[in-house]
């Protein structure tokens, strides 16, 4: 996050990391996901991500796009992982820093797959 200030203004501003700390993992994903939808007190059978999807801008202010919502959450077909970007604003919503910060929490609590 980048903080600037101007005439007595102080602007907040969420950067989009292009290249992630972490690399993109599916069981991280799979973890944030199951997250959101509790965090929004929703059942994981059936929700509705336009509620999502405002929930999500009313708690953190940031915008995200339906489109990459029922992409994330698999209601329409992706051909490419989430964004960077995406993947920060469901962290923020969570409660955490940003993608980065929730995967490297949730590796104390997800067990290894081998």
């Amino acid at each position: 996050m980048i903080v600037f200030a101007g005439a007595g203004i102080c602007y907040f501003t969420l950067i989009s990391l292009t290249k992630l700390i972490k690399p993109f993992s599916d069981t991280c994903f799979e973890a944030l996901k199951g997250r959101a939808l509790h965090h929004a007190e929703f059942d994981s059978e059936f929700f509705d991500t336009e509620i999502l999807k405002d929930l999500i801008i009313e708690k953190t202010g940031h915008e995200i796009n339906l489109y990459a919502l029922n992409k994330a959450f698999g209601i329409i077909p992706a051909r490419f992982k989430p964004s960077p970007y995406t993947l920060d604003v469901l962290a923020i919503y969570c409660g955490y820093i940003g993608w980065d910060d929730f995967c490297v929490m949730a590796d104390k609590w997800i067990l290894p797959t081998m």
